[in-house]
């Protein structure tokens, strides 16, 4: 065996076996085995006996030039990247942790740990918890690098130097929570939660697709096949009914009454009930689709296409709705084609027939009041009457511009 190689068998055990550690999927480790195979199936048609970066390189070259830079493209460069980092040994410091680690004081650990234990009481969930703990370490690791050792040695200008230092400025929201559980707990004198500054996140507009544009994606889709089928009946869950994407990946068919016409659930984002009128044409799409799907004991509705059937991720949605975008010919430029974009395109084609925001945000299983108002900016007919005139430009600025005054 070469250096800087390995037989096929070897990389892809170690492939797997890795990603079963990180707790992928079983449709995942599926999609990985099946990627990788073709990659090695390449690589032998290439003249190379065992897997190397040089072979999967060409490999890549290859496929682009032959078949352009599609999503199975995307598939095959991220299966080679991974097997490249098990061949060079990289693969702990690249996939281990997403996130930096800080090496903190005991006293430091303890705090963290008393308030992620207070957030769990409150029923934040485990993401959020992960997210709020990266947060509060990191910003105790930087008041450690600028001298304040303690906790009780904190200072307000030691406060806003160490909130500089945090580069990730969508984090000072957390910092400025924790400083003020600190302040209420009576581990700080003051309340230094006014220190930290203040971030707003860039306003996104939301991907929306017009009703015939919907139409066109929905008329796109292959009703003959059960791939295509259970395609329909995600797409119109999301465009007709606003369901998130998580939410249609777990929806099982005891959820579902038929008769009554109604949609009951969990909602994965907020853990609230929903529910739902069944409308005709969902209804009718899902139960084409259970009578065609693979025969399995799963109770979830949507399964994979291959076997072994399981449910399907997230991501699957994904594909499927880029998917049917591009092949129905609609042009993406400047807008997402995940299946996000489909609900929001529900809640703006609502709020501009004039439908109450408070309904919308019933619709769509917002749990705070002030969500809609995401939507209610693209309200164009609404904010049409309030468009304002500029005024003509005068005195220094008119001169500035460099225009004449008239008469």
């Amino acid at each position: 065996m070469k250096k800087g190689s390995l037989s096929y068998e070897a990389i892809q055990s170690m492939l797997l076996e890795k990603m079963h550690e990180r707790g992928c999927s079983t449709v995942s480790v599926t999609l990985c085995r099946y990627v990788s195979n073709s990659i090695f199936r390449m690589m032998k048609d290439l003249g190379y006996k065992e897997y190397c970066k040089e072979g999967a390189s060409k490999v890549l070259n290859t496929y682009l030039s032959q078949k352009g830079a599609n999503q199975y493209y995307s598939d095959l460069k991220t299966t080679i990247r991974r097997m490249d980092d098990l061949l060079d040994g990289t693969w702990k410091e690249r996939h281990g942790q997403r996130r930096r680690q800080f090496s903190l004081a005991r006293d430091q650990i303890g705090v963290i740990e008393d308030y992620c234990s207070f957030c769990e009481s409150a029923g934040r969930k485990p993401g959020t918890i992960a997210i709020k703990k990266y947060a509060t370490s990191w910003f105790l690791y930087e008041m450690t690098g600028i001298g304040c050792s303690s906790i009780d040695c904190m200072t307000r200008d030691m406060v806003a130097r160490a909130c500089i230092k945090v580069t990730d400025h969508n984090l000072w929201g957390e910092i400025r929570v924790f400083l003020k559980y600190l302040s209420e707990k009576g581990v700080l004198l003051a309340d230094y939660s006014t220190v930290v500054p203040h971030y707003r996140k860039p306003y996104v507009i939301p991907s929306v697709y017009s009703e015939e544009e919907v139409l066109q994606i929905e008329n796109s889709i292959d009703l003959e096949s059960a791939t295509g089928k259970r395609d329909y009946a995600m797409l119109l869950l999301a465009s007709r009914m606003g369901l998130r994407s998580g939410d249609i990946v777990n929806l099982r068919i005891q959820d579902i009454d038929f008769d009554s016409g109604t949609i009951d659930f969990i909602q994965q984002k907020t853990n609230t009930s929903q529910h739902l009128l069944l409308l005709e044409d969902v209804r009718k799409a899902i139960q084409d689709y259970i009578a065609s799907r693979p025969v399995s004991k799963e109770s979830r509705i949507f399964l994979t296409a291959c076997a072994p059937y399981g449910p399907i991720s997230t991501g699957s949605i994904r594909y499927a709705m880029r998917k049917h975008i591009s092949k129905a010919g609609i042009s993406t430029a400047g807008r997402k084609k995940g299946p996000h974009s489909m609900r929001s395109s529900m809640a703006s084609s609502m709020v501009n027939d004039s439908v109450p925001y408070e309904t919308v945000r019933r619709i769509l299983g917002h749990s705070s009041e002030n969500a809609i108002k995401h939507y209610a900016r693209i309200d164009i007919e609404r904010l049409r009457p309030y468009c304002l005139i500029p005024p003509l430009p005068t005195g220094p600025f008119r001169d500035f511009l460099g225009l004449r005054k008239e008469g």
